[in-house]
């Protein structure tokens, strides 16, 4: 089972390009903060410095790849010496209507760089996106990934500029490969990184995230998950939660309500059918946990209209969820 590769499709990933942004020396941009979305930026051509509010600045070039997980304000500049102009006041005086390329600078030397963000349904949350640093900087070494990264950008690039038929789920899968790169690319240049990332590659917990991952409606219990990863309970417990955060039995019921979500965004099942599909068989207990995570019952959760992307959800978190198997 590629565990990632189902987080990201469960939890909806999309992404959209800002623009292309053919920038020259000197020049500063304040991006402003948004945390419901991953932004990134792809450097074409000459260097770039972001600079995030902590003070942390990181500089790329050609071909490298910065991600910021969070949407923290940052700034985008030839040198940490400038004073940032804000974006919204950039991309009025550049003229910039949303087609061809965002030009800015005081025409020295150039920097060109590819701006977009990716983005999850409903600002949904998993240990492994949650976990993510900051920022993330992935450089071009010579000999590896730039060449991926500049063809899946440019592929996205000219479906966005076509807007073909199949425009919108072309991008989405597109971005879903493009993000499963860079977490890899990441985790393989960061054998230290995030607990929650290493445990997707962690020969026991990894294991019994590819079972759940794999039949999410099962009644796993966490002795029949240890049994698998061939640990005591206690153990794999501990584990469990020191690499993820959560204990097995809660990481079960939100990635049950993570699927019930996508399930009912799509549309083609009956809310009985879903709450069956994700593990209950009890329509009202299945009511009852979907209203504890998301604020709202199945039934409203629908009719709010299928996959509105304005709608902030209340998303109440429960430290304490019952309801792992189909009858609770």
């Amino acid at each position: 089972m590629d565990v990632l590769g189902d987080i990201l499709s469960t939890l909806q990933l999309r992404s959209t390009l800002y623009f292309r942004a053919e920038l020259s020396a000197p020049f500063s941009i304040s991006v402003p903060e948004d945390r419901t979305v991953i932004r990134f930026h792809v450097a074409n051509r000459g260097p770039c410095l972001v600079t995030l509010p902590t003070g942390e600045a990181t500089r790329f070039e050609q071909g490298d790849l910065v991600l910021v997980p969070h949407g923290a304000a940052h700034v985008l500049s030839d040198s940490s010496k400038r004073q940032p102009r804000p974006l919204g006041e950039v991309l009025q005086e550049s003229g910039f209507n949303g087609r061809g390329p965002l030009v800015f600078g005081g025409g020295g030397e150039q920097t060109v760089i590819v701006c977009g963000y990716f983005a999850f349904a409903h600002e949904a949350v998993h240990p492994v996106i949650s976990s993510l640093p900051a920022l993330i900087h992935l450089p071009a070494l010579a000999e590896r990934s730039y060449q991926w990264l500049e063809q899946l950008v440019s592929y996205m690039e000219v479906e966005s500029r076509e807007q073909s038929k199949a425009y919108s789920e072309i991008v989405r899968r597109v971005a879903e490969i493009l993000f499963i790169h860079v977490l890899r690319s990441y985790m393989g240049a960061h054998p230290n990184s995030t607990a929650a990332l290493l445990a997707l590659g962690d020969p026991q917990i990894g294991k019994a995230l590819a079972l759940i991952h794999a039949d999410p409606a099962r009644d796993w219990s966490i002795s029949t998950l240890a049994t698998h990863a061939a640990m005591s309970k206690t153990v794999f417990a501990e584990r469990f939660r020191h690499m993820l955060g959560t204990t097995p039995g809660k990481y079960l019921v939100d990635w049950r309500m993570h699927k019930a979500r996508m399930l009912l965004d799509r549309g083609d099942l009956s809310v009985k059918q879903v709450a069956w599909e994700v593990g209950y068989e009890s329509e009202t207990a299945f009511n009852r946990v979907f209203r504890a995570h998301f604020g709202m019952t199945p039934g409203r959760f629908r009719m709010r209209g299928v996959n509105s992307d304005n709608e902030v959800l209340n998303s109440v978190t429960t430290s304490d969820v019952s309801g792992i198997s189909r009858n609770s």
